[in-house]
């Protein structure tokens, strides 16, 4: 029994920290036909996003909205999107050469997805993303969705090693039934073969 019982409690000390496991989400920035940088921040599941910002590297926010768990996903840099407000709007356009940060806010404990660009060297059918890296959108998408289930994967792996543990313990606890069982059995048929003490009390 305690060792079934210690299997079980693996599987689930294999199981809970893998269900904590969050997804990993994106962000990437392209331009629009009419040459504004457009961020992209593609949501896994639940998750909402809560705020949207360019800055200058150095830090000066150019633009910034707050929305309090919005699903939309595409926010063209200085407009103000549905369901979200405008806290520091953007006075002037982006100056092509300079260098900024795009950060992407989502609800939750994930961290912040930050994307470093400049407005002269996007493209309107290539996304750069977090790592520097110029993707179709096509893969873009495709990468951020390996990233949502990233986390269900191992979620997935996990219960399976659960169910492998318990199936274990199911066996190991049937052995040791089985075992004391005939245990038992070997000794009440020693005691049945084994002849009583004569009776010495002349009773």
């Amino acid at each position: 029994m305690r060792t079934r019982a210690l299997l079980v409690a693996l599987a689930l000390s294999t199981l809970v920290p893998a269900c904590t496991i969050e997804t990993h989400p994106t962000a990437g920035v392209r331009a629009d036909r009419r040459g504004r940088a457009v961020i992209l921040a593609p949501r896994c599941g639940e998750v909402r996003i809560e705020a949207v910002q360019v800055a200058d590297l150095d830090g000066p926010v150019r633009w910034r909205v707050e929305g309090g768990g919005t699903s939309q996903t595409i926010f063209p840099v200085g407009s103000e999107p549905p369901l979200m407000r405008v806290t520091d709007p953007l006075e002037g356009a982006l100056d092509p050469n300079d260098a900024y940060v795009a950060t992407v806010e989502y609800s939750g404990s994930g961290p912040d997805v930050e994307v470093e660009f400049r407005t002269s060297s996007l493209w309107t059918d290539r996304v750069i993303d977090a790592d520097g890296d110029f993707l179709t959108t096509q893969k873009f998408a495709d990468e951020a969705d390996l990233g949502c289930i990233g986390g269900w994967l191992w979620v997935a792996g996990a219960i399976g090693i659960a169910l492998v543990l318990a199936f274990i313990a199911a066996i190991v606890g049937s052995v040791w039934v089985i075992v004391r069982v005939l245990r038992k059995a070997r000794r009440m048929r020693e005691e049945d073969a084994t002849p009583g003490r004569p009776d010495v009390s002349g009773r």
